[in-house]
């Protein structure tokens, strides 16, 4: 039996929020840019496991396969300072004009 889960974008977001300024201090962006690239970055981790749904926007929920959500869940949570280098930040960043 496969369960269904569904969470919002923005739990996510808070278990990464310690990231803030050192992807800012990182890439020389406002603390804001950086918010932003850390939800871009968490939409595109989504958009890279086609088992995922994205509901709505940057506001909306993911939806999915219990396992996969967690797996996310558990990627996300791993995140550090390394994680994102000048190319993914380009990649990620410089599309959405973040400064």
């Amino acid at each position: 039996m496969v369960f269904i889960l569904k969470i919002n974008l923005n739990e996510l977001y808070q278990k990464i929020t310690a990231l803030i300024p050192v992807y800012s201090k990182k890439f020389s962006i406002s603390l804001d840019g950086s918010k932003t690239f850390l939800k871009l970055a968490i939409i595109e981790a989504i958009k890279l496991n086609p088992e995922l749904d994205l509901t709505e926007n940057e506001n909306g929920f993911i939806v999915g396969d219990d396992n996969r959500i967690q797996n996310l869940i558990n990627e996300i949570e791993n995140w550090d300072e390394n994680e994102f280098d000048l190319e993914d930040f380009e990649v990620i960043g410089y599309c959405k004009n973040i400064r």
